[in-house]
């Protein structure tokens, strides 16, 4: 009995002793570990909320008296460039066009008709009058001064891109040459008139030529006017066509059936190439941020995603959000992918560095 005693008695003591060495080797290994932790350096962030936008948002505007004839998308659909975006109904452009065109026929044959009852003989005896000399001479000096405006104004054009020049300066000379261009052209008005008065004199039928002319010129005037709205508008054929390289359809604020307006926006896209995020930070830690750190973007679609981002911009003014004050901050994003979507909510850690 007493044999065993001892026995249990020695057990004890071994197992005591092999249990505070066992402490100790662990109290020492957590004071290891404490100093390793003190030697590396806390990386210190500020924390925002934010969201993703585009840089970038192209309105659909289409100036022409038309109506929309079918949409070919909706809103939140991906489109890229070259997508057709809506079909046109141009039966209205279209006819207005064919009636001044038909219009702009029947005058020239009532002007050639009424020239042949003038005669080429009188405009060949006004060409040779003094006054009509004098005006031609006054013309061709004017139009010598314009061509030398002219090449000083695309040396000037040169110097302006080196620095050379003040665009206001250059600016100042272009007036000059544009007002030397209308000179010529009000010569040739003057010109023209000076012309119709001798044609008076020698002919009763002189003033409808001019009246006749009149009204060529508009008419030209208002069907170029109708074919320039076309090319303008950006259309192809009767289609607006999507000129965003990757886009999504953010508004469609009109339906197959309305009519065009000038003053309306079609719809409006967004620009998927120009991501970024904006996020409000609280004035206490925008001391810490600059332009250029680093950020991590987290979205709340799915907290396992990281996105890199650094600081592109910081309002230079603050605002008042919820009760608080914060200022405006923008992110880009360096590792954006299809996942990250417009609008977005985004929490978002800001290296301070």
């Amino acid at each position: 009995m007493k044999k065993l005693v001892i026995i249990i008695c020695l057990l004890g003591m071994i197992l005591f002793a092999v249990g505070c060495e066992q402490k100790n080797a662990e109290n020492a290994m957590a004071q290891q570990q404490d100093q390793d932790q003190s030697k590396t350096p806390i990386q210190q962030t500020v924390q925002a909320f934010g969201a993703v936008k585009t840089k970038q948002i192209r309105g659909v505007m289409v100036d022409l008296p038309a109506s929309i004839e079918n949409i070919h998308v909706q809103a939140g659909q991906k489109v890229k460039k070259g997508d057709t975006l809506i079909t046109l109904s141009l039966k209205e452009i279209e006819e207005q066009i064919k009636e001044k065109e038909d219009s702009l026929k029947v005058a020239k044959l009532e002007l050639q008709k009424l020239l042949e009852d003038v005669g080429s003989k009188t405009n060949e005896e006004i060409d040779n009058e003094p006054e009509v000399m004098q005006a031609k001479n006054n013309m061709e000096t004017n139009r010598i001064e314009y061509e030398k405006l002219e090449k000083d104004l695309q040396n000037k054009e040169t110097i302006l891109k080196q620095g050379a020049i003040s665009q206001s300066d250059f600016n100042d000379f272009k007036i000059i040459v544009e007002q030397k261009q209308k000179e010529i052209e009000n010569d040739k008005i003057r010109l023209e008139d000076l012309k119709n008065k001798l044609r008076i004199s020698n002919n009763k039928d002189a003033l409808d030529v001019k009246i006749k002319k009149q009204n060529i010129a508009s008419l030209e005037s208002q069907l170029q006017a109708l074919k320039d709205k076309i090319a303008e508008s950006g259309i192809k054929g009767n289609k607006i066509i999507c000129d965003i390289s990757n886009g999504v359809i953010e508004k469609i604020n009109t339906a197959a059936g309305d009519r065009l307006s000038g003053e309306k926006q079609i719809m409006s896209i967004l620009d998927l190439d120009t991501l970024i995020v904006q996020a409000n930070v609280p004035e206490d830690f925008i001391k810490d941020i600059k332009i250029g750190s680093e950020a991590v973007i987290t979205p709340l679609a799915n907290p396992d995603k990281e996105y890199q981002g650094t600081v592109s911009g910081i309002s230079n003014m603050a605002v008042q959000e919820n009760g608080e004050t914060v200022v405006p901050v923008e992110i880009s994003i360096t590792t954006a992918d299809e996942f990250l979507l417009p609008n977005f909510n985004i929490n978002i850690k800001i290296i301070i560095p």
